[in-house]
């Protein structure tokens, strides 16, 4: 192919040399016969190495190109022995008729892969354009070429126009060939224009520009055949939406060849000349409205294809558009090494919003988070939406930037998102996973998705909001994430949690609270722990995930109060008159029902309102606060206390001091330990208590594990601890039995 590529090279360079004003061009011919041999050579390859219709498309052509070369060649053969080919219909004709005929039979073959009429829609095109330019040529000659050499010059015209509506639906990467082969068309378009032009006798030698014409034309085909990417089969990469230009264009020379013929053909008798002018005018009238309705038509498929490639709630990229440029990337990957990395974004608790605020608050948050991603995301990359609370980004870039991507995306929800009347904390789970160069995510769209799902589970796992990258740890020996992590496995845990619910198997243990000035035990907070049969004890933070995403969260208040309850008052039975203290989810908050089934239970029990407390988790989302206002007051005219427990750790701190009837305040545990090597930490610690004591709230420090930090926390005026240090959670059972200030420790 080298070889022909370099005489094919030659034959452009002496084409011009071929003419004398006497004579016929030899080595005109000679280097028009080499360049057509090239390309005949380089299409016939480009047909082996594709398959499907793109192999079709390549054999027509190549077939064409040898019908070109044959006549060229009878051509040479008689510029050599003195006769004239070219005359009449001649077999140099039939030959160079070939090439335009099977041109047009290739526009049929051209696969798309969104409509299986293109290339049909093409053929018509391009007969369209031919019969206008022969219209044109025929008239513009005057009938002095034969009607067969500009029937082949009238079609190289329509195949370049076709060739250039191909080029402006192809992808931007497979451009390439079809532009070449345009440049190609057009070359022997205008050579053969100038040809029925200059020439009174088809019999004459056409001059070198001719000559040039036609083998630079043939060259550039020979091009594009080198040029073409196999491509699947029904798959070439025409895929974009047709521009105006290329809606219209197929019409402009027929426009044009109705006012050369009208103009041409006018009747000079004024009556058969008004009929004649009204009969184009119904025909031209005819053509625009024709091309109006293609160009509404035009508008509404592009719109249905952007709503067939973008999520309709977000307007973000949708699964299918992610998938293909994922594909594309990783055969960028495959072929140059260009790096891919790939990040699934999820919301946390997001189903908590919907059971709490409605399905419309649910979607408005979805798109407000699309938003926010897209906007902290540079726009090289692709931001897509999975589906309910799951995204995606595309990232060509290295597996570093994908991290750093990911951290700024964590960054961008620091501050809350307002939707209709409340101010809502996202936390993001992101798991990053990159292609590597002999990883199966390098060639699988799929796999690498996988991989980035699996990271985020991770992530989802911590409890907080967090990133993760995929690593050949996160798999087992057979590639698959551990069982514990996929989906199948997240649904049998599902299961399994909720029937320890029912079953009311989950296990309650109490961490005592001590008062810092008597160090006596001023109550105890109830902690769930689960006891699962294969993976131990796990920590709420391994299943409060589950709870919160399928609803369960009322049942397991449910069960807590139940049990809490019922064990406080086996304490004031035993004359250890200790207040027990629950965790409510914020669901719960928003029942009218939470106040009477609360004194119900302390009623059946005979506890006292005064020895429970009700602890507002911090960092979970209160969806209305006048509602949550209403509970808490009706609890607290009860007698029941009222705390937030891990204050600090969310964005509502400040606004539940100023909206909510608060008791307590229990430090968050990332702001106590810290505070003897941490300044902002203390500084933060301690403004923490001197507002509680400005309040008249009771300050807790969560999560103490040293006796300096006890002195710390007394210095600042503290009024309670509670932590490992002093005593780790106990059975109910034991609570009785824990002495002032917690000498007594178990596990």
């Amino acid at each position: 192919m080298v070889v022909w590529a370099s005489l094919g090279l030659l034959a452009v360079a002496l084409a011009p040399f071929g003419a004398s004003d006497g004579g016929h061009a030899v080595i005109g011919s000679i280097s028009c016969v080499i360049a057509s041999m090239f390309a005949t050579a380089a299409s016939a390859l480009a047909a082996q190495r594709s398959r499907g219709r793109q192999r079709l498309a390549w054999a027509l052509m190549a077939v064409g190109l040898l019908g070109w070369t044959a006549g060229q060649t009878a051509y040479c053969w008689a510029t050599v022995t003195g006769g004239h080919p070219a005359a009449g219909l001649s077999a140099a004709n039939f030959g160079y008729v070939v090439l335009p005929l099977l041109g047009l039979a290739t526009a049929a073959a051209i696969p798309s892969r969104d409509d299986s009429c293109f290339g049909a829609g093409l053929l018509i095109d391009g007969i369209l354009i031919a019969a206008s330019f022969l219209v044109i040529l025929d008239i513009m000659a005057l009938g002095r070429v034969g009607q067969l050499i500009a029937t082949a010059t009238a079609s190289y015209w329509g195949l370049a126009v076709t060739t250039y509506i191909v080029v402006r639906k192809s992808e931007p990467s497979r451009q390439l060939s079809p532009t070449l082969i345009m440049v190609g068309w057009a070359s022997i378009g205008a050579a053969g224009t100038l040809h029925v032009w200059c020439d009174d006798d088809p019999g004459n030698t056409p001059d070198g520009l001719v000559m040039l014409g036609w083998t630079v034309g043939v060259y550039f085909i020979a091009l594009s055949a080198t040029a073409s990417r196999p491509g699947p089969d029904l798959d070439l990469g025409i895929s974009q939406p047709s521009s105006k230009a290329a809606l219209w264009l197929p019409y402009l020379p027929v426009l044009l060849a109705i006012v050369v013929g009208a103009a041409h053909f006018w009747p000079s008798y004024w009556r058969e000349a008004f009929v004649f002018a009204v009969c184009v005018s119904l025909f031209l009238i005819t053509l625009v409205r024709q091309i109006f309705l293609l160009d509404r038509k035009q508008r509404l498929l592009v719109s249905v294809s952007e709503a067939a490639l973008h999520d309709p709630l977000t307007g973000l990229a949708n699964r299918r558009l992610l998938h293909d440029r994922l594909t594309h990337a990783l055969r960028q990957h495959a072929r140059y090494g260009v790096p891919v990395s790939l990040l699934a974004v999820s919301i946390d608790d997001f189903k908590l919003v919907n059971n709490t605020l409605g399905y419309a608050v649910g979607d408005e948050l979805l798109r407000s988070v699309g938003q926010r991603i897209e906007a902290a995301v540079d726009h090289t990359h692709t931001v897509a939406r999975m589906g309910g609370d799951d995204f995606a980004i595309l990232v060509q870039d290295r597996p570093e930037v994908a991290c750093q991507i990911a951290d700024d995306l964590a960054r961008a929800f620091d501050d809350p998102i307002a939707v209709d009347d409340h101010r809502l904390d996202v936390r993001l789970s992101i798991g990053v996973a990159s292609a590597g160069s002999d990883s199966v995510a390098c060639r699988v769209p799929g796999e690498i998705l996988k991989e980035a799902d699996t990271a985020r589970s991770y992530a989802q796992l911590a409890g907080t909001t967090n990133m993760r990258m995929f690593t050949a740890g996160m798999s087992d020996a057979s590639g698959q994430p551990p069982a514990h992590d996929t989906a199948f496995a997240r649904l049998q845990l599902l299961g399994e949690l909720r029937r320890a619910i029912e079953s009311a198997s989950l296990s309650i243990l109490y961490q005592p609270k001590f008062d810092l000035r008597t160090g006596l035990v001023t109550g105890a907070e109830a902690l769930v722990r689960w006891h699962h049969p294969n993976f131990g004890m796990l920590e709420p933070a391994r299943f409060l995930p589950l709870v919160r995403e399928h609803g369960l969260m009322h049942a397991l208040t449910d069960l807590v109060l139940a049990t809490a309850i019922s064990d406080a008052a086996g304490w004031h039975a035993l004359d250890a008159a200790i207040p027990v203290a629950i965790n409510l989810g914020a669901p719960s908050l928003n029942s009218d029902a939470l106040p009477d089934q609360i004194m119900s239970l302390l009623t059946a029990n005979k506890l006292s309102p005064s020895s429970l407390t009700i602890e507002i988790t911090e960092d979970l989302l209160v969806a209305d606060l006048t509602k949550a206002r209403q509970v808490l007051d009706r609890l607290r005219a009860a007698g029941i206390r009222v705390a937030i427990d891990d204050f600090g750790s969310g964005y509502g701190s400040l606004t539940y001091l100023r909206e909510l009837p608060i008791d307590d305040v229990k430090l968050d545990r990332a702001f106590v330990a810290p505070i003897l090597r941490d300044h902002r930490a203390a500084t933060i610690a301690r403004s923490v208590i001197e507002l509680a004591r400005a309040f008249g709230i009771t300050s807790v420090a969560e999560g103490v594990e040293d006796h300096a930090t006890v002195q710390r926390l007394r210095d600042y005026g503290c009024d309670a601890v509670q932590g490992n240090l002093l005593c780790h959670p106990l059975p109910a059972a034991d609570i009785p039995l824990v002495p002032p200030n917690g000498t007594l420790a178990a596990g």
